[in-house]
């Protein structure tokens, strides 16, 4: 897998330990829904952290980075038990914790590989 696969969960874990979000991809400080890449967004859920780490990717003059993206996601296949990253979130019984979790294993599960010879 590719090295920017791994920076898109960290850049996720990141925003995710800044605030957590369930029932909307992120909020503002007063609890408003507001799309993951505005400013005033403070919180998300998984799939806002995902959105707001791309764009902040693109912010930087780069291309979508949709391979990262696709590597990413199947990284997070193998911990998340759903098929909507979405639903996972929003279980009641999920925590800010159990996303960080996720997030942190996809990333180790990501990480490039190097067999010495």
């Amino acid at each position: 897998m590719d090295t920017r696969a791994v920076e898109l969960l960290r850049r996720a874990s990141d925003l995710i330990r800044r605030g957590w979000t369930q029932h909307a991809e992120s909020r503002d400080i007063a609890g408003a829904a507001v799309d993951p890449w505005q400013p005033t967004a403070t919180c998300w859920s998984l799939l806002g952290t995902l959105v707001a780490a791309l764009e902040d990717e693109t912010n930087d003059g780069n291309d979508l980075p949709l391979q990262q993206l696709a590597d990413a996601l199947d990284a997070l296949a193998l911990f998340v038990d759903s098929d909507s990253l979405a639903d996972w979130n929003d279980d009641p019984r999920r925590t800010q914790d159990d996303v960080l979790g996720v997030l942190g294993a996809a990333a180790e599960a990501a990480v490039p590989r190097h067999l010495d010879a």
